[in-house]
């Protein structure tokens, strides 16, 4: 009975031994073999905005280095948070990727009950900065950033200030402004940056915090106030600053990169890290961006890493500061 007994025991064993061989050496192959299919990267933004504009730049270069098509999947609304919160759930196989805006994957989760935290997005690369700049129409009757602090002095709460959701980096700047001037603003949160200028454009609001990107795009539309950058910008060496205008403080800009889901394989992050910065550094696709307003700001994975790391104290610094949090 006890030869028995042993025998079936070390058959199971070599069963289950020869399944895990089995399964280890599928992982291998499916990493070997990454990628083999179309990957998915999704925006939490509306189409047509900054952020699925250079995204989708990127998508056109990707198959040329990653030999598969990168498709686009939009999934917008709470500023970002509705699409972050769904790349919570999807599969760490490197074939579904999101695009990070910095600081909100940041600052969001400080704030708000949202799934995700910046520990769920593993960075592959960051490709763009976008400081952020305060507009108008072009038929506004706010000529200056003195104007729309006058009117916010006068009537507090009624100069409405739109951007791109609650906690992003266009609504920590307006935070940073009224901090900053003492003053109280109306700010109007929309799904993202195409849904606020379209909101300034049909004469919803009266001012934009947006992405300089957007606003460069814009042209004659509309009036820019001030960028939110320690110096002027070359895209637009007019705009000034608002640290010239009396507002140091007022320093923001949104950078974008690109992420795997938390758990994903090393070795699988390490070959979009390599495809990623080959195609970031690409002549043709840096024309394009440059065409497009888009002001790159190339960073590896662990410049990302040690970015975000900083990050994480400056904005829990500032919420706090401004008595956002605790």
């Amino acid at each position: 009975m006890k030869h028995i007994w042993k025998v079936t025991f070390i058959s199971a064993l070599l069963v289950l031994l020869t399944l895990s061989a089995c399964a280890n050496s599928n992982k291998e192959a499916e990493v070997d073999n990454f990628p083999s299919k179309t990957i998915q990267l999704i925006v939490a933004y509306s189409p047509g905005a900054a952020t699925d504009t250079q995204a989708r730049i990127i998508a056109k270069y990707a198959n040329k280095y990653l030999n598969q098509e990168l498709v686009i999947v939009n999934k917008p609304g709470g500023g970002g948070q509705v699409g972050w919160n769904n790349f919570t759930t999807v599969k760490p196989d490197g074939y579904t990727l999101a695009v990070y805006n910095l600081p909100h994957i940041i600052s969001q989760p400080l704030v708000n009950d949202t799934t995700f935290s910046v520990d769920t997005f593993e960075p592959v690369v960051n490709w763009g900065g976008d400081p952020t700049v305060f507009a108008v129409r072009a038929d506004s009757d706010i000529n200056s950033l003195e104007d729309l602090i006058k009117q916010a002095q006068a009537s507090p709460n009624t100069v409405t200030v739109g951007n791109a959701g609650k906690y992003v980096g266009q609504h920590l700047a307006i935070l940073q402004l009224e901090d900053a001037a003492k003053v109280k603003l109306e700010d109007v949160p929309y799904q993202g940056s195409a849904d606020a200028i379209a909101a300034l454009l049909g004469g919803h609001i009266d001012v934009v915090s947006g992405n300089l990107s957007d606003i460069y795009r814009l042209g004659e539309e509309v009036k820019p106030l001030a960028i939110a950058s320690e110096e002027r910008h070359p895209f637009d060496r007019d705009i000034p600053t608002f640290g010239e205008l009396g507002y140091p403080e007022v320093v923001m800009s949104t950078d974008r990169g690109i992420a795997a889901p938390e758990g994903t394989p090393k070795e699988i992050i390490s070959k979009l890290e390599e495809a990623f910065m080959e195609l970031l550094n690409d002549e043709e696709f840096i024309k394009e961006m440059e065409k497009a307003g888009a002001d790159l700001l190339i960073m590896d994975r662990e410049q990302v890493l040690d970015e975000m790391e900083k990050r994480q104290e400056t904005y829990e610094g500032l919420l706090k500061n401004i008595g956002v949090i605790e």
